[in-house]
């Protein structure tokens, strides 16, 4: 039990150094605030969404940035419902809507950055938008987004919140989801405030053109059946450029909230399956993993030793997430009142961390065939 103990403390000193970099970087501020109005190409990859392609297009269509200085590409991966026609339906009134067609072959990996680079190519951005079909964007996305770009800054990063429309009605892998998306992307942000580059989700992202294709576009990482977002963003920090994240209220995107926990589970050991290619992309990002799946595992062999040992240090750790968490949502503007979750997503989140971990070694995890 020493011997646990100590681990732990090691552990936890090594994690405590990086909340304090994720605290830190959620005070950023960017002084300076571009009135440019560049032309915007805003991409959006789909495969059967019918049921949601609607809504996205709505809010995409009804910008406050001028019409005739963005486009929107979708680019339809051969779907098998009604998606195209919905896209034609709007397509009738919106010159600035378009719809692309992908090409699959048998040597394409990826399916989604297959879809995006056909997309970008026929596109004429100067700054790339990216969001998914099941999210909703704010009529303020576009301009608020573009203000973030500077000098030297070839891809800015934004917040997606799961949309739940009452949280007293919501259900628990909702109210779960929620607060693990709040906490990851007030790590993702402290992060990139702090001028390091960990994480980003596709579902509200950002970059310039330049940036896009000085890397090599998704060539060096189509190997890879995911990485469109988090790994284009190491290829961008690698070849030099700045890298931001957008704190506007104006800038958040929702997206369609899980409330089933076998999906969740799974969307979140995909996500963690990114992390062999983060290893040779990004060390610092490697090992802080290492480190929080081996602090959370080392909690959970303890109650097997001595349950009120346990009891301490996941109360130790919880308090350390939870001065981050809320420094996150006031930050990013968010209802206080998801705090009173809090206590149960400490309590459980040792456990969705190992099995996370384990479950993407292990590769448990299915890609949706509608995706």
């Amino acid at each position: 039990m020493k011997i646990i103990s100590i681990l732990f403390i090691l552990f936890f000193i090594y994690y405590c150094y990086y909340l304090k970099i994720f605290f830190t970087g959620l005070k950023r501020k960017y002084l300076k605030a571009v009135n440019e109005q560049p032309f915007v190409s805003v991409m959006v990859a789909v495969r059967n969404e019918e049921n949601n392609i609607s809504y996205l297009l709505t809010t995409l269509l009804n910008q406050d940035y001028p019409q005739e200085l963005y486009e929107i590409i979708i680019a339809n991966d051969v779907s098998t419902d009604r998606t195209s026609e919905v896209i034609k339906d709007f397509q009738k009134n919106f010159e600035n809507l378009k719809l692309i067609d992908v090409n699959i072959s048998d040597k394409v990996i990826s399916r989604k950055k297959n879809a995006l680079s056909q997309a970008i190519a026929k596109s004429k951005g100067e700054i790339i938008l990216t969001t998914d079909a099941d999210c909703i964007v704010k009529t303020t996305w576009i301009s608020g987004i573009v203000r973030y770009f500077d000098k030297n800054v070839g891809m800015v990063a934004g917040l997606s919140t799961p949309n739940i429309l009452n949280w007293r009605w919501a259900n628990f892998v909702e109210k779960y989801e929620y607060l693990d998306t709040i906490a990851l992307f007030s790590a993702g942000a402290g992060c990139i405030g702090q001028g390091r580059a960990f994480s980003c989700s596709g579902q509200n992202l950002a970059y310039t053109r330049e940036a896009y294709f000085s890397v090599g576009g998704f060539e060096k990482i189509k190997r890879y059946v995911s990485g469109d977002d988090v790994l284009l963003m190491q290829l961008i920090r690698k070849a030099g450029y700045k890298i931001r994240f957008a704190f506007g209220y104006d800038t958040h995107n929702l997206t369609k909230s899980e409330r089933n926990l076998g999906r969740f589970l799974n969307q979140r050991i995909r996500w963690a399956s990114n992390e062999k290619a983060q290893t040779a992309m990004n060390q610092e990002f490697f090992l802080f993993l290492v480190d929080v799946f081996l602090l959370n595992l080392i909690i959970i062999i303890t109650i097997f030793f001595s349950p009120l040992i346990f009891i301490i240090m996941l109360i130790i750790k919880s308090l350390a997430d939870f001065i981050v968490i809320k420094k996150g949502i006031n930050r990013f503007k968010l209802d206080k009142r998801i705090l009173k979750f809090f206590p149960v997503w400490a309590l459980i989140q040792p456990f969705y961390i190992v099995i996370a971990g384990i479950g993407s070694r292990l590769g448990l995890f299915r890609w949706k065939k509608d995706k």
